[in-house]
């Protein structure tokens, strides 16, 4: 069973994937593949690509500022706006190539 810690450390993550997509899709006002549900989704595993870059890399990010005591926010921040970047990349490319 879950226990309080992974739950809140979960939902941190996924609150953080929602909202780059919520920033960076309105942000680019650009069509995506899939439109507003796929960025999501790449946006979410981004943000826990993310914590697992901090779980490894965790001695040289330790500067950065935390929530909660336990939860560091910016390495998922980080690689979900990477990976809705190269998914605009990657998309764009496509609609290009069909039209």
């Amino acid at each position: 069973m879950l226990d309080y810690y992974l739950v809140n450390t979960a939902l941190v993550y996924l609150i953080v994937g929602v909202s780059c997509t919520l920033v960076l899709y309105y942000a680019y006002r650009r069509d995506f593949t899939g439109n507003l549900w796929t960025v999501m989704i790449m946006a979410i595993v981004g943000s826990y690509l993310g914590a697992v870059i901090e779980y490894l890399f965790g001695d040289i990010i330790t500067a950065m500022t935390q929530i909660a005591g336990h939860i560091n926010i910016f390495p998922p921040i980080i690689v979900a706006c990477i990976v809705i970047h190269i998914y605009h990349k990657v998309s764009s490319k496509k609609n290009r190539d069909n039209n």
